[in-house]
């Protein structure tokens, strides 16, 4: 009877252990790869993602967070994520635009008349189009986040395009930003928002184009004081998933996965909130603000037009068919906001 007791006792033992074992080796473990700051809006998502998990161990998905950029630069990450040594990243459109050209679009300067139309176009019409494009690279596109527009910094205001004439600046090198500042005679300079400090001070360049984050975290302002608030591109960036990780989860997994990082009004709200305050507090820093009035946004975005069919020519592929999207998109929010006023 002892023995049987003990029998039966041990082989629970076993098979609880079994259990668990089989558990442990079920689980699956997403690991995201980004660069965030401690403390700005895109670590506090971050903070959201790994509360998300934490809160849903049940699931058997868990969470390992590298977003202090021991992952390499975002194309490394992109590239990471395709091979799915990452399941999740962030991607900036300029890096996505390595994958999926069309994305440049997106960057034509002066495209959009307001932040709630691009959010609109984005959403509504961009997102779908683009979701089919990464799913052909075995990438997952969720939903788009923010990083803010690019604006122009400098030793001196830019209030028409001709201010940027033989201007040795810095700018990006997305079709949208070079075909554009080549097209105004820029002394076009091509490097990463990294460099922008240094290349001030050694007298590379005079100013350039840059987020208002960039600008005040890197310490640019010390160095260029006059920040025209342009606001000639928009910098979204894409939440991205490997597709064969995603494939292999449940669809409570799924659920996590997609609902975890904040949605797209939260997101751009935290953004903006920030760079509402950071924009307020340059003046205390020895910054000079400059917005265009109504007549200098006119000059810029009747120049810029001018430039669509040469970027777009340059960025090649299904270019046009995803700009003749954007207008749709574009009218369609018109009549939106048309008939939200009868």
């Amino acid at each position: 009877m002892r023995l049987t007791l003990i029998t039966i006792l041990l082989s629970g033992l076993g098979a609880f252990i079994a259990t668990g074992s089989a558990q442990a080796e079920d689980r699956k473990v997403m690991t995201i790869g980004a660069y965030s700051v401690p403390n700005t809006p895109w670590d506090l998502n971050w903070q959201d993602v790994s509360a998300a998990f934490e809160a849903n161990k049940g699931l058997g998905l868990d969470l390992e967070l590298l977003v202090r950029g021991e992952t390499g630069s975002s194309e490394e990450r992109l590239n990471s994520l395709r091979r799915n040594r990452l399941q999740f990243v962030s991607s900036p459109l300029g890096s996505g635009a390595a994958m999926i050209p069309e994305l440049a679009v997106l960057q034509l300067p002066f495209l959009f008349d307001s932040t709630p139309e691009a959010d609109f176009v984005l959403d509504e019409y961009a997102l779908p189009k683009f979701q089919e494009m990464f799913a052909d690279k075995g990438i997952m596109f969720l939903r788009w986040t923010e990083a803010g527009s690019n604006h122009l910094f400098g030793d001196r205001p830019f209030l028409t395009p001709d201010a940027v004439k033989s201007f040795p600046m810095r700018v990006q090198s997305t079709k949208a930003s070079s075909v554009y500042f080549e097209g105004l005679e820029a002394d076009a300079v091509y490097m990463s928002s990294n460099d922008i400090l240094q290349s001030l001070q050694t007298g590379l360049i005079n100013g350039g184009e840059a987020v208002t984050i960039f600008y005040w975290m890197t310490g640019i302002f010390t160095e260029a004081t006059h920040f025209t608030l342009t606001g000639h591109a928009i910098e979204p960036s894409s939440v991205l998933v490997n597709k064969r990780f995603w494939d292999g989860l449940s669809p409570v997994q799924k659920n996590l996965v997609s609902t975890a990082y904040p949605g797209p009004k939260a997101a751009r709200d935290r953004v903006r909130e920030w760079m509402t305050k950071v924009e307020e507090d340059l003046p205390g820093l020895g910054v000079t603000l400059h917005r265009l009035n109504d007549e200098q946004r006119a000059t810029w975005t009747t120049q810029a037009q001018s430039s669509y069919a040469k970027i777009l020519e340059s960025i090649g592929g299904e270019a046009g068919d995803i700009y003749n999207l954007v207008l749709e998109g574009q009218a369609a929010y018109a009549r939106s906001q048309s008939e939200a006023k009868h």
